[in-house]
């Protein structure tokens, strides 16, 4: 199995988007239904606890909505938030967000510090959080907000299950680059990328679920650049 780094997952992405034709709303809609498999999995007792989401602007951020969006529609109790402000987000994950609050479920706004001390605790009470704040994407440390945002979730006794990858963590590197999530359970998305199987970034992974959100094998193995292999069982045995 290929381990991918945030380049290439981009032009994986694009290449099925472009080439194969597959719509990029339907690859965030498979991932977000993916993550809730994955939970509905791992959590036998899902329907009865209370999820938080919390999601970043970005496509992330859109896996995170349609997260909520599957969670509620399964019946499970779920709050969303959304760290910064709504009419930042733009492209599916603007989609996915207008989705969701047509169907009437509120996504609360965290846009500065104070609002955060504000519904911080809101967040800590769950039973579950899923952090959707960034995915691959990501090139420089967390500050600010975000950093404060990081150390609470983490001085806190949360389940945490990050998509893609721990916000905070790079998909260039296995070293975290600054203050990362501690994540309880990854759920990464069409291919596994070098901090969730190397150390150190792999300590604040958790267990990792590898979900098909419907990338071509062919494509993934098709992108230019480093190619790094993860053995699996089913390769060694063969």
């Amino acid at each position: 199995m290929r381990i991918l780094n945030s380049a290439q997952m981009r032009e994986a992405d694009r290449r099925t988007i472009e080439e194969i034709g597959i719509p990029s709303i339907v690859l965030m809609e498979n991932a977000g239904r993916q993550v809730v498999a994955a939970m509905e999995a791992i959590f036998d007792d899902l329907a009865s606890l209370h999820v938080a989401v919390l999601c970043g602007r970005g496509n992330n951020g859109g896996d995170g909505f349609v997260v909520a969006r599957t969670l509620a529609h399964h019946g499970v109790s779920v709050s969303t938030f959304l760290v910064g402000a709504a009419d930042d987000v733009t492209g599916d994950a603007r989609v996915n967000l207008d989705v969701l609050l047509r169907l009437g479920h509120p996504v609360v706004e965290i846009r500065d510090a104070a609002a955060w001390e504000l519904h911080g605790s809101e967040v800590r009470r769950a039973d579950v959080l899923v952090d959707a704040l960034f995915g691959t994407g990501l090139r420089a440390p967390l500050s600010g907000l975000f950093e404060t945002i990081v150390a609470d979730i983490n001085a806190s006794d949360l389940v945490v299950v990050a998509i893609d990858l721990p916000s905070g963590l790079s998909a260039d590197t296995p070293e975290p680059i600054g203050p990362c999530i501690d994540a309880t359970l990854t759920v990464t998305l069409g291919a596994p990328k070098l901090p969730l199987v190397l150390p150190p970034g792999e300590a604040h992974c958790g267990d990792i679920v590898i979900a098909d959100i419907g990338l071509p094998d062919a494509v993934i193995e098709s992108v230019d650049g480093p190619h790094i292999e993860l053995l699996t069982r089913p390769a060694m045995r063969a």
